[in-house]
């Protein structure tokens, strides 16, 4: 078994698997990012397919409920859900802005040094 040092304490690659996984979750109040429910049991989805190329990163994964991760399947996210029905683009301005700041990426509104 696997194991890494967390500050002083040894912990599990299998607890360190959950708490990345909660903490997607939570920071999503456990709504699928595509139609918005929440739920008690959701799944993550990798938002560039691993059969795409897609890396298990917080910048690839979003909370998804089972139905649409298994809709989206391998699809090009944007164009998949952009001719969904749960097309709404509060919530995609939602995901982008998670992948600002997973990614760090700057805003139109910050200033470059």
């Amino acid at each position: 078994m696997s194991h890494h040092i967390n500050e002083t304490e040894l912990v599990s690659r299998k607890v360190t698997k959950h708490k990345f996984r909660k903490s997607i979750i939570e920071e999503w109040d456990s709504r699928c990012y595509i139609c918005g429910e929440q739920f008690d049991n959701i799944t993550l989805d990798h938002l560039v397919p691993k059969k795409n190329g897609g890396h298990t990163s917080r910048a690839n994964l979003a909370p998804c409920c089972s139905l649409h991760n298994r809709q989206k399947g391998h699809s090009e996210l944007w164009s998949w859900w952009t001719n969904h029905v749960c097309w709404d683009l509060s919530r995609a301005i939602k995901l982008l802005n998670y992948l600002r700041r997973c990614d760090n990426i700057p805003t139109p509104d910050d200033r470059i040094p």
